[in-house]
């Protein structure tokens, strides 16, 4: 499912939407079963539930990566 917001690049999900779209950000984070949030003053979405707030996720200079996958194993 990871596929409807992420693409895979070099075994990581790079988010496909840019820095600045919070929609897809928050669905994604909500359909994520390992969603962890970061600390409070790490959050660029004022929604805690946020692929933009999340522990996982490393910014890229026009997107961000998902690294939850290198970080479960």
């Amino acid at each position: 499912m990871m596929q409807q917001w992420f693409v895979a690049v070099d075994e990581l999900w790079q988010f496909k939407f840019g820095v600045d779209d919070y929609q897809p950000a928050r669905e994604a984070a909500a359909d994520c079963s390992t969603f962890l949030s970061d600390d409070e003053d790490e959050h660029t979405d004022n929604v805690s539930r946020s692929c933009f707030n999340c522990m996982y996720r490393r910014w890229q200079p026009d997107s961000f990566q998902c690294h939850k996958q290198s970080a479960l194993r």
